[in-house]
């Protein structure tokens, strides 16, 4: 997944042509509200350094995230990103 739009307390992600067939953030979006889950984003799966959704929206292949707290510096404009559900509920 990429990162295509971002802000102080939002980003866009993207299916990115480097990710598998099988990967859709469609998919992430229906199972997290499937589950009442939020959406979390991690960039570097080594230290688990993710961010946990407050909100989200999907529309025409863009999944909209919002954070209650401004997205921090090491995440920049056109990043490959991981995006997954966090198990627990809202």
């Amino acid at each position: 997944m990429r990162i295509v739009e971002l802000t102080d307390y939002t980003m866009v992600i993207m299916k990115d042509s480097e990710d598998p067939p099988w990967v859709s953030v469609g998919d992430v979006y229906r199972e997290a509200k499937r589950g009442n889950y939020s959406i979390i984003v991690d960039i570097d799966q080594i230290t688990y350094h993710y961010l946990v959704t407050d909100d989200y929206i999907y529309s025409g292949g863009r999944l909209v995230l919002f954070f209650g707290d401004a997205i921090p510096p090491r995440f920049h404009l056109h990043d490959r990103v991981e995006i997954g559900v966090s198990r627990y509920n809202n």
